[in-house]
C-alpha cells in the first residue's frame, strides 16, 4: 500500500521518466530449463512467427514485434502455464506461492523481481524492471491497467479456472510456443485418462475435496477430480455441495452428513504449514473423528495449488491421488 501511495505522489513524474527510459532489453534471467540441450533444440524448432498480433480477452489487439523476453506477470494463478512452457517472468506479483505450492517447487530458484501483490502491485519497482510485456488478469485492468500501459504493452487474460488447456494455448500464442502447449496438454490429458481407468475399481466409493481454514470448511467441486468427461470421474457423496458451483462453505456438521469414504484436504489459503495446524486442532474433535475417512485412515493431503486449476497443480493432484489410492 505504501508503495502505491508513493506511486500516486510521483505520478506527475512518470511521463518524463518513461520518456527518458531506454527500452533496450536487459539480459534474460529466465532460469526455467536453462542448459537443457533438448529444450534448446525444441525452442529452435518452434521459433514462432514475429511480429504477430494477439487479441486479448478484452478484445484489445496487441502487436508483439518479437518473442517476449522480459515479461511481468501480475496473475499468480498463471505461474504454472508460463513455467510449463519453459519460460519464467522477469517480475511478478504474489511470489509467496513459489514457496507454498509444491507444484511450483522446481521453479523456486528462478530469479524473479518481487513487485508486491496482484491487488496492489508496486508499479515503481515494475518501472525499474523495464518489462517488454505485462500480463494481467482482465478483472484488474480497470483498477490500474492504464498505469501499466505507460510502462509496457499489456495483455489481459481470463481466469480460466476450469479451462487450463485454453489458458495454456493462449500462453503458447503469446510466447510462440503453440506446439509445446499442445504437447503438454496431450501429456497431462493422457495421465488423467490412464488414472481414471485405474480408479474405476473405486466406483462404489464416495470422495470429498475439502478445503480447510481457521475453524472453517469448504466442499470443492474440483473438476479434475469429479468431472466424468475430463477428470477422474470420482463420485461425490449424495449430500455433497452443488456440483454446478466451484464449491461452498460448509459446517463440520454438514461434512459429517456428507461423510465421504475418502477425503482429500488442502488449505484454502494455500499454506501447507497452516493445513498441518488445522489438522492438529481437529484431532480432538469428536465430530471430525467420527467421519468414515478419518476412522478408516482414508484422508490425504493435496497441494493447495489444486484450487488454482493450473496444469502443474492438476498433474501433481492426479499423481498424489493415484499414489494414495493404489496403496490401498
Amino acid at each position: 500500500m505504501k508503495a502505491l501511495i508513493r506511486l500516486f505522489l510521483s505520478v506527475a513524474l512518470l511521463a518524463g521518466i518513461l520518456a527518458g527510459c531506454a527500452r533496450t532489453p536487459e539480459p534474460n534471467h529466465n532460469q526455467a530449463g536453462a542448459g537443457a540441450p533438448e529444450k534448446a533444440a525444441e525452442a529452435k524448432k518452434e521459433g514462432g512467427q514475429w511480429p504477430r498480433k494477439y487479441l486479448d480477452v478484452l478484445g484489445r489487439e496487441i502487436v508483439l514485434e518479437k518473442k517476449p523476453e522480459k515479461v511481468a506477470l501480475l496473475f499468480f494463478r498463471n505461474f504454472e502455464h508460463v513455467f510449463l512452457l519453459d519460460e519464467a517472468p522477469a517480475a511478478a506479483t504474489d511470489l509467496n506461492v513459489l514457496d507454498e505450492w509444491e507444484s511450483l517447487a522446481p521453479y523456486k530458484s528462478s530469479r524473479i523481481t518481487d513487485i508486491g501483490s496482484m491487488t496492489n502491485p508496486n508499479l515503481e519497482k515494475l518501472l525499474e524492471v523495464g518489462p517488454d510485456l505485462i500480463i494481467m488478469v482482465s478483472a484488474r485492468y480497470g483498477s490500474y491497467g492504464d498505469q501499466l500501459e505507460k510502462i509496457a504493452p499489456v495483455i489481459t487474460v481470463d481466469s480460466n479456472e476450469n479451462n487450463w488447456q485454453g489458458a495454456l494455448r493462449e500462453y503458447g500464442k503469446i510466447f510462440g510456443k503453440e506446439q509445446k502447449a499442445e504437447t503438454e496438454i496431450t501429456r497431462i490429458e493422457a495421465l488423467i485418462i490412464d488414472s481414471k481407468e485405474q480408479l474405476k475399481k473405486f466406483s462404489d466409493k464416495t470422495f470429498g475435496v475439502i478445503m480447510l481454514g481457521d475453524k472453517a470448511f469448504w466442499g470443492f467441486t474440483t473438476q479434475f477430480v469429479f468431472n466424468k468427461e475430463s477428470g477422474l470421474a470420482l463420485k461425490p457423496p449424495s449430500q455433497y455441495v452443488n456440483m454446478s458451483t466451484k464449491g461452498e462453505q460448509i459446517s463440520l456438521e454438514g461434512l459429517a452428513a456428507m461423510n465421504p469414504d475418502y477425503m482429500f484436504v488442502a488449505d484454502i489459503g494455500g499454506s501447507s504449514k497452516k493445513l498441518k495446524g488445522y489438522l492438529n486442532d481437529l484431532e480432538s474433535n469428536s465430530a471430525w473423528k467420527s467421519l468414515n475417512a478419518i476412522k478408516n485412515g482414508r484422508m490425504y493431503a493435496l497441494d493447495s495449488s489444486i484450487a488454482a486449476g493450473g496444469p502443474l497443480g492438476i498433474e501433481l493432484g492426479v499423481k498424489t491421488i493415484m499414489k494414495n489410492m493404489l496403496a490401498q
